[in-house]
Parts: structure tokens; C-alpha cells; sequence
């Protein structure tokens, strides 16, 4: 039989899918049918029970520990008790764990899984409009809130993200290998871009307001809009930091449209429904989001798919011309 890591996307995904049944056999489940849904990350499958209720299976990607998984079903698992929020739950396996470890013959790794409640809707990215953007502004505030107030069980381990590029990341954008892939204006901007990001990170940590825990990822393709109801789903990269971080990071996903300007007004009025605007200085924010854009260079610097490199150079071209305007408005 062929290596997993041999295999088209249609045969991993069939082999996954016999990993998902053996996981589900860990659940009260009576399960109708197992649909594949995504592989843009992790594999996920929706779930539809003989009793017409919908779930979603994820399997997580290798790389990730039980610790990862475990913190983030913690937080999601007192959210779902502490609020009203919709938003995807753990359920909880027949021992009583928030995911479970699986593992069958044909797929090289165990691989932890999880179910989750359905959330409802289309994406905002496909209702990006300013009420749904101060919704999800909102939104943002109530995570906030309830985070700042909520201490984590024994166990809880996340990454602080107090670092330039994600804390996950080797740091290697800026190797001697990698400079003749970028032109000298562009590695000048980035420079002075890392060098702006270090100072504002180094400034935040030393505040005395201790960190909190996160979404660190609440872009418009991770919440669900139902009428006019908004709903965060993607919990998976949560991080100790601080709300200005997760505010640039969620900007940066608009900052190309020609309404920025708008929904970015319209984010802050729904924040501040709930929180103050927690931004120290003017443009604070915007470093953070200058951020993301070194996350994202540094990630994709090092990109070895020929079919990737086009895209990858339309990246850097709009990296140089977002760097030279952040600096312009300073």
C-alpha cells in the first residue's frame, strides 16, 4: 500500500475519513453520515446523527501536542458555560475527555480529534459589511472580557506571543540565504518594520497589566454570521497576549479593501459597546498589524513549491507596498 505522505488529496482524505469513524466510535454518537468538509489546515469532516442533529469532527494536523489541543478545548469548553455565545463547543467524549487520540493503520501518525457542536451561518467574508463588522468587533470585546476575568485549570499551556514573528515560527526571514529573493527597498522595509515591531512588543510586556489569553485569529473566514447574529469559530491559535495584538492581527485581513477605513471605524464603535478602545497610542494597532505582515513574510520566505512561487511574489509585492505606506503615515 502507498505511503500516506505519497498520496493525492482525494486518498488521504479517504484514509482519514476511516481514522474519523474509529474516533467517533468514542462518542454517544448514532452518526447517519460522515461528510468531508476542508483540508485547508487540519481535516474536517461534518457529522450528521440518525437524530438530525450536526456536529463537526476535526482531525488535527501532526505537530501539534496534547497540550495545545487540551488548552484550547479548555477555554472554548468555559465559554460555552461562562456565556451565551454560539461558537464550537467540545463535546465530550464517552469517558468524559474534550477530544480524544486515534489511531488506525493506514495513517503513519495518532492523530487527536475532536467533535464539535455546529455553528451556524455563511462567513463574514461573505457578508463583510459594517454593521457585521461592529458585530464582530463586538464580539471581540465580549472574548475579551470574559478571558480577562477567567483563570485556566492546571494544564493550561499556550504560547506568550511576545516574540516579532509567531511563536511558533523559527525565525528565518532575515537569513543570509534568503536575501537575494527580495529586492533592496523591500529588505529595507522590512527591517525597519521588525525593528518598529520589537520596540512596541518589548513596551507592551513591560506594562503592568498582566497578559490574557487571545482568539489571535478572528479574521472574517473564522466567524459566522446568522441573522445579524455573529459567532467565532477557530480557536486552535490562541496565545497569552494582549487585545491590541489580536485588533492588528484581524486588521490586517482588510487592510487592502478600499472600505478599510470604514470597517475599522466600525470594528472600534462595536468594541467599545463592551470594552474600552485598549489602544495606548495612536497607530499602536497598526504595528500589530505591520506584524502580521512579517509573520507572513517570514513564513513564506522559505517556500520550495514551484506552483506556489507566483502567488508568492504577488505576497512580497504587496508586502513592499503595505510596508511603504505604514512608514508614510507615521
Amino acid at each position: 500500500m502507498k505511503p500516506f505522505y505519497e498520496l493525492k488529496p482525494q486518498g488521504r482524505i479517504r484514509r482519514l475519513r476511516v481514522l474519523a469513524q474509529a474516533a467517533l466510535q468514542n462518542y454517544d454518537l448514532s452518526v447517519a453520515n460522515l461528510r468531508f468538509m476542508s483540508d485547508g489546515w487540519n481535516y474536517v469532516f461534518r457529522v450528521d446523527t440518525t437524530g438530525g442533529e450536526k456536529f463537526v469532527l476535526r482531525i488535527t494536523r501532526p505537530g501539534k501536542s496534547s497540550e495545545d489541543v487540551g488548552s484550547e478545548m479548555m477555554w472554548l469548553d468555559a465559554l460555552r458555560r461562562d456565556t451565551e455565545l454560539i461558537l464550537p463547543a467540545p463535546l465530550r467524549t464517552r469517558s468524559d475527555a474534550l477530544f480524544t487520540t486515534t489511531q488506525v493503520d493506514d495513517v503513519p501518525e495518532a492523530r487527536y480529534v475532536v467533535v464539535f457542536s455546529w455553528v451556524p451561518g455563511v462567513d463574514l467574508g461573505e457578508a463583510l459589511t459594517p454593521a457585521n463588522y461592529a458585530a464582530t468587533g463586538e464580539l471581540l470585546a465580549r472574548l475579551h472580557q470574559h478571558a480577562a476575568g477567567w483563570t485556566p485549570s492546571a494544564g493550561f499551556a499556550i504560547h506568550r506571543n511576545d516574540t516579532v514573528f509567531n511563536p511558533t515560527d523559527l525565525p528565518i526571514l532575515f537569513e543570509p540565504a534568503f536575501r537575494n529573493r527580495l529586492n533592496e527597498n523591500l529588505w529595507e522595509l522590512l527591517t525597519r518594520a521588525y525593528a518598529t515591531v520589537a520596540t512596541a512588543q518589548k513596551e507592551l510586556w513591560e506594562r503592568s497589566q498582566p497578559p490574557q489569553v487571545i482568539h489571535y485569529d478572528l479574521h472574517q473566514w473564522n466567524v459566522k454570521v446568522q441573522r445579524g447574529r455573529v459567532h467565532p469559530i477557530d480557536f486552535e491559535d490562541l496565545v497569552w497576549g494582549y487585545p491590541v495584538q489580536d485588533i492588528g492581527l484581524i486588521f490586517y485581513y482588510i487592510e487592502l479593501r478600499e472600505d478599510a477605513a470604514a470597517l475599522r471605524q466600525a470594528f472600534q464603535e462595536g468594541y467599545t459597546r463592551r470594552l474600552p478602545w485598549p489602544e495606548s497610542y495612536p497607530g499602536e494597532i497598526a504595528i500589530h498589524t505591520v506584524r502580521r505582515v512579517l509573520d507572513f513574510a517570514n513564513l513564506l520566505i522559505d517556500e520550495q513549491d514551484p506552483q506556489e512561487q507566483e502567488s508568492i511574489r504577488g505576497f512580497f509585492e504587496r508586502t513592499e507596498g503595505r510596508l511603504a505606506r505604514f512608514f508614510q503615515n507615521r
